[in-house]
């Protein structure tokens, strides 16, 4: 019986799968990035995937609701990109107890490598910490935005991230990198002793300005 054991567990090695026989006996390294040449029998069908592709992102916007699967798929999307979310500003709020390092008198705006380098910063710096790790996870560019946020009533000024989740505009989500104005991922309503003033990416910068609320109901 020992003999028959050994020979099924040798016989079991012999199926590994073909992608670790493969690793392991290749003497040559890939270049996953050679141009494809024009008679390549690929080129059609992935050129004709790609433009049936990219049409569908353009249109997406405007599909009729789709199938149970299609439905499981987008709430599952938004659920985890939420999750991603909540989970970077508890990790941000953690490492500003320990790296959290006031400006003084001159209050300066570091980059992410000057913040890596002196290993801590303020709340604008550390904010820029999960700003760029929201893009680098994929956030569009349309969806995040830095913001300085002021307490109406103290004047006090703090740095924050505006997530408008899915292009929504009305009532951002806030990532706070400090828990100064929110402990958690928190809609921007739900704050409203703090006002943003002005927003602002890598090249692009806003003001916001109040505006009558074409959805409030009139009194008398």
């Amino acid at each position: 019986m020992r003999s028959l054991g050994m020979a099924i567990a040798a016989l079991a090695l012999s199926f590994l799968s073909c992608a670790q026989n493969a690793r392991m006996l290749s003497p040559v390294s890939l270049d996953f990035f050679v141009e494809s040449p024009r008679e390549d029998p690929w080129n059609a069908k992935i050129k004709n995937w790609q433009s049936r592709n990219q049409l569908d992102q353009q249109t997406a916007a405007a599909r009729p609701v789709g199938s149970e699967l299609g439905n499981d798929y987008g709430k599952f999307e938004n659920d985890l990109r939420r999750k991603i979310a909540a989970d970077t500003v508890a990790w941000i709020q953690d490492e500003s107890r320990r790296h959290y390092i006031p400006d003084g008198e001159i209050d300066h705006w570091a980059t992410l490598s000057e913040v890596i380098a002196t290993n801590g910063d303020d709340c604008d710096g550390l904010d820029l910490m999960q700003f760029d790790l929201l893009r680098k996870l994929g956030f569009e560019k349309d969806e995040i935005y830095r913001s300085i946020i002021v307490d109406r009533e103290t004047g006090q000024h703090h740095m924050v991230t505006l997530w408008f989740e899915n292009g929504d505009r009305r009532d951002p989500w806030v990532l706070d990198p400090t828990g100064v104005a929110a402990s958690e991922l928190v809609r921007l309503s739900a704050i409203p002793k703090w006002s943003p003033i002005e927003i602002f990416d890598e090249a692009r910068h806003y003001r916001v300005e109040e505006t009558p609320n074409a959805g409030a109901v009139a009194t008398r």
